[in-house]
């Protein structure tokens, strides 16, 4: 793969970073600000403490950190990030994709009653009717063929409706809808991501059962206990695996005090086309090196 390289002396990049902020300063490197930092750091080269732009901008009194080691100046080569290459190349594509994700999602609206449900979400309601919920009072779906969804029993019916409606909508996208295991699958440009809803758990404070004076005696016995059991708030999750990194991480949309996870249904879709455009290009940037 081409990658462009820039030589800069230690003191010229150091002027630099004084003179415009990070993140701006990082993109006409071809980095992110983080990776350019680590340059920095490398190099002995000061950077702007939190805060110093918003003061400069108000015209209050910054302090610029001088440059250790002034008489020692050398050259530094920067090679842009093989994954700027791609995700310029492909950053027109994704706006326009969700651009039009946006526009189609704002006529998805999560029905009251479940009507016309999709094959996945009548097979799940099946299998999860006949679960017995876990010691917090989820419903633990078994290896079948049932979509990720754990939460209460008097949760259900919303689950269902909200996968419903989100499945649906991911289908007339034409991304691919499917069930391994445990596992709820989403491809989108040839990119399996996983997904799931779940139901967060709240504390509540019960009795605790009586302590026994004949047995061990256990040091700080409470009166109380606090045992978990299900919130009825809702999240929808995606799970993102880092190629570069060899791991991945969770991401979540949850009900809040202002609004329903049902109203977060085009933020979420836009989030796994996102994540998806990134692992795809983590993988093509490793498929070249």
């Amino acid at each position: 793969m081409n990658r462009n390289t820039v030589k800069i002396g230690r003191r010229e990049l150091y002027e630099q970073v004084w003179t415009e902020p990070m993140t701006k300063l990082s993109k006409r490197y071809g980095l992110s600000d983080v990776g350019l930092a680590k340059i920095c750091r490398k190099n002995n080269i000061p950077r702007p403490t939190r805060g110093y732009w918003a003061k400069s901008q108000s015209g209050k009194k910054v302090n610029k950190i001088p440059l250790p080691q002034r008489g020692n100046d050398w050259n530094i080569y920067i090679t842009e990030s093989p994954f700027n290459t791609f995700r310029s190349e492909n950053r027109d594509i994704l706006c326009e994709v969700t651009s039009s994700t946006k526009q189609l999602l704002k006529k998805v609206v999560v029905p009251e009653i479940l009507i016309d449900p999709h094959p996945l979400i009548d097979k799940s309601s099946e299998v999860l009717a006949s679960c017995k919920p876990d010691r917090a009072g989820l419903l633990v779906p078994p290896q079948e063929q049932c979509l990720e969804i754990q939460v209460s029993k008097d949760s259900l019916p919303r689950a269902l409706r909200i996968m419903d409606a989100l499945i649906k909508a991911l289908t007339v996208m034409g991304f691919e809808v499917s069930v391994s295991g445990k596992s709820t699958d989403v491809k989108i440009f040839d990119v399996s991501l996983s997904i799931g809803i779940g139901e967060a758990l709240a504390r509540r404070r019960i009795k605790a059962e009586d302590h026994n004076l004949d047995g061990y005696y256990e040091f700080g016995y409470k009166l109380f206990k606090k045992q978990p059991v299900p919130s009825g708030k809702l999240f929808l999750k995606m799970y993102i695996s880092d190629v570069s990194l060899g791991r991945g991480h969770r991401k979540k949309w949850r009900d809040t005090e202002s609004k329903k996870l049902e109203d977060y249904l085009q933020s979420f879709v836009s989030g796994l086309i996102k994540a998806a455009a990134l692992e795809k290009s983590h993988k093509h940037v490793w498929e070249k090196e």
